[in-house]
């Protein structure tokens, strides 16, 4: 990178996790070390965030306010306009494509997902210089499945804000708890997941299950709890609350996922010392070596789940090494110091390429893509194996 750094702008979603807020924030600390300067605009956040530039724009999230929005933008810093515009999420692609248009903005976006049959991801030709991919796996199906060039695609972990205890055994003297995240829907498996409680409550093991996220199929999945009669051990949360509490109370966590994701919070649960189970579909197998950093078993399959439920709930000792070996994997490859210098040579390579408008190729092709969940309606996928179609760029 160039010996003033770069300023950098970026773009993310509804900011309201703790884990996203402390990850993001360890991320621009390290930026700044290396030179670049940062500035965030997101359509909301929680209050006491800690960020030292941020805008709230909450008209980026909605379509008929979104062109005022970004005329409107403030982008001015005291050093100068930025130089590159970074967007953080795919569900953040259109608001993107738009100030990169509209303020003649070099941008890359983060590929935070995978793809999803029923839509399609729109870039700028002029503008985007390239897709991050937050998963390895992740950006081999971009390539393979969807005809993204290789060249314009840079796998890059996200990081993750590491818990500053060690990895905790099972404790004695309460109801064990076991968790799990993610979007309700038929995709990330929890149907699997509560019959595989019914087990281990018929097993003898006293435990209690909690699930955190919202979608259109939590009135099923009630319906489901009440039907395998363990209504009174489950409870939903809207979603990964804000504070210390979700991943201190879990003794063991559980990533049920039936179709392809980058699994985040299987990444922050292991970060945070969780024993973790997770299903042997692609995107997860980056996170997790089978019987050394946790335990895989095949998606869909509840009496394979709650045969590991019980191993890790019965065998402290056990769940204890796999969770400080997990903890010791994530911590590792998603630190904060990895992905900033990773793209520390990203934008100093987009810099040094020029910053003017320039034909990207990208144009030439176009994935298939849903933002928001990166799951199939519930539909199971294996292989994609769709013909690649020409990218759209941006409406003329």
């Amino acid at each position: 990178m160039d010996e003033i750094g770069c300023d950098v702008i970026f773009l993310a979603g509804h900011l309201k996790g703790r884990d996203e807020i402390l990850s993001l924030r360890g991320l621009i600390e390290r930026l700044e070390q290396l030179g670049h300067r940062s500035r965030v605009i997101c359509p909301s956040i929680v209050s006491d965030h800690g960020f030292s530039d941020l805008a709230e724009c909450p008209g980026l999230a909605r379509r008929w306010q979104r062109p005022w929005s970004v005329r409107t933008l403030d982008l001015a810093a005291p050093s100068g306009r930025p130089r590159l515009l970074h967007v953080l999420s795919a569900g953040m692609a259109e608001a993107g494509l738009e100030i990169a248009e509209h303020w003649r903005l070099p941008y890359l976006l983060c590929v935070d997902e995978f793809p999803r049959r029923d839509a399609r991801l729109r870039l700028s030709r002029n503008w985007c210089r390239g897709l991050i991919a937050t998963n390895s796996e992740l950006a081999d199906a971009l390539r393979r499945d969807y005809g993204v060039p290789g060249r314009a695609i840079r796998a890059i972990a996200r990081s993750v804000a590491g818990s500053t205890g060690q990895a905790r055994p099972i404790r004695s003297g309460r109801v064990p708890v076991v968790g799990a995240a993610g979007p309700l829907v038929g995709g990330s498996g929890f149907s699997t997941l509560l019959t595989a409680a019914r087990k281990v409550i018929d097993a003898g093991v006293d435990a209690e299950f909690v699930i955190a996220g919202h979608g259109d199929d939590e009135g099923e999945l009630r319906r489901r709890a009440d039907r395998l009669r363990i209504a009174e051990r489950l409870t939903f949360a809207d979603e990964i609350p804000a504070g210390l509490t979700f991943w201190d109370v879990l003794d063991v966590y559980c990533q049920t996922s039936v179709a392809p994701t980058v699994g985040r919070p299987l990444a922050l649960a292991m970060a945070s010392g969780v024993p973790s189970i997770t299903t042997d579909v692609e995107g997860l197998r980056t996170l997790v070596k089978d019987g050394e950093t946790g335990l895989t078993i095949p998606h869909g399959d509840a009496n394979a789940l709650a045969r590991s439920i019980v191993e890790l709930l019965t065998d402290r000792e056990r769940a204890r090494k796999l969770g400080e070996a997990g903890q010791d994997a994530i911590l590792g490859e998603h630190h904060p110091d990895r992905e900033a210098g990773r793209l520390d040579e990203v934008y100093g390579s987009i810099v040094a390429a020029g910053l003017g408008p320039r034909d990207s190729g990208l144009a030439d092709r176009i994935v298939g893509y849903e933002a928001a969940s990166g799951v199939d309606n519930g539909r199971e996928v294996g292989g994609f194996g769709l013909a690649a179609v020409p990218w759209l760029g941006p409406e003329s």
